[in-house]
């Protein structure tokens, strides 16, 4: 177990929101949930524990945000998680389950915080691990319904500390868990808090996404380290694909078509290439997160792989809720998680959004 600080949280917000993928909050709402913390607790400090040093009998659950990003950017987030926590750990312990670990349900810059932010407040130990290894738009898309694992019981909380707690009459039902939890979030400002997912060590290390904070504090450290050589773009690309991302394109945003319909942000982010990839463009349809990547019409990179954006002048990670016309930006494309090619599901939960989209095929390995 080892002690996350101020400065190592900082770099898993930037690395967290890379790995977010377009979705998951941006790197400033999450240093502003940190900032925050220092307020109420006077320090940061997070005790961080492998998944491999927990006990068999021991149980973590996930908390996060559920809405629209640009509703979370413009109202803030905190009591919602702590009053969603004090209720699942309430109904869990009365069924038996002790939770003794807080973890992320997703990686983005916001949602691997919003965790933290209680495991800091409750004195709680965080797993260095995620539910995902990127961020998703929906419950049902996602390792935890691709392994079986239920979200049962659901708990939502809104600021005021309103909460509810849902059982599904079939405990695998993630599209209803995702109906009552979007419904909830729509009627309280497009925005809530859940847990749900209440998960072993065995879950955590063959089913979900392991050390993936680590993998965020040292993707956070690559952009630092950058920031203060020479902010190349160049030089970010080399330093990222030790960690196995792979630039795909770089240039300007020339149209962005956004529309927030259902608690989600949905739209088309084109760019015109520059440099190497001048005469050339590319689109990202998205759903809160990037779903697929075209150049010139050719499929790149699609979900489940990562498609993230860095804001080329200011070198850092930015969330779809982020960008804008004229921002020069990299795309990056980094492969999912290997438990998210170990089953058919980890594909076929994507279909019904990459239809949506217009995309009816197979999936495309990351070029």
């Amino acid at each position: 177990m080892k002690t996350l600080t101020e400065e190592n949280i900082k770099d898993i917000i930037v690395g967290a929101t890379f790995l977010g993928a377009g979705g998951g909050g941006s790197a400033k709402q999450g240093c502003e949930l940190l900032e925050k913390l220092k307020k109420e607790l006077g320090t940061v400090e997070v005790k961080l524990i492998d998944p491999e040093e927990m006990e068999e009998s021991e149980y973590a659950v996930m908390v996060a945000g559920i809405g629209a990003p640009r509703a979370f950017k413009e109202k803030g987030f905190g009591a919602e998680a702590i009053h969603a926590f004090e209720l699942i750990q309430k109904v869990s312990f009365l069924g038996g389950k002790q939770i003794n670990y807080l973890m992320a349900g997703e990686l983005g810059g916001f949602n691997t915080i919003v965790p933290m932010y209680v495991a800091a407040i409750k004195g709680i130990p965080f797993v260095d691990g995620d539910g995902n290894g990127r961020a998703v738009p929906e419950l049902s898309t996602g390792l935890y319904p691709a392994y079986n694992i239920p979200p049962h019981p659901l708990v939502l909380a809104n600021s005021k500390g309103d909460s509810v707690v849902a059982y599904l009459s079939d405990p695998m039902d993630h599209k209803a868990a995702e109906t009552i939890a979007r419904q909830l979030a729509v009627g309280w400002g497009m925005l809530a808090a859940f847990a749900t997912w209440i998960v072993n060590k065995h879950q955590i290390l063959n089913c979900l996404a392991p050390r993936t904070i680590t993998k965020s504090e040292e993707i956070g450290k690559a952009f630092r380290k950058v920031k203060e050589k020479d902010k190349e773009i160049e030089t970010l690309s080399k330093e990222l694909a030790k960690i196995n991302s792979k630039e795909l394109f770089v240039g300007t945003i020339t149209k962005l078509e956004f529309k927030t319909e259902g608690g989600f942000d949905f739209g088309t982010t084109t760019i015109t290439g520059e440099g190497k990839y001048a005469g050339k463009t590319m689109t990202i349809d998205f759903k809160n997160e990037n779903i697929i990547a075209r150049i010139n019409g050719e499929i790149v990179a699609m979900v489940p792989d990562l498609i993230s954006l860095v804001d080329i002048d200011k070198m850092e990670p930015v969330t779809n809720a982020d960008t804008v016309e004229g921002q020069k930006i990299a795309v990056y494309g980094t492969p999912a998680p290997e438990n998210w090619k170990k089953v058919p599901e980890g594909f076929t939960c994507w279909k019904h959004i990459l239809e949506k989209l217009g995309y009816e095929g197979e999936y495309v390995p990351l070029k």
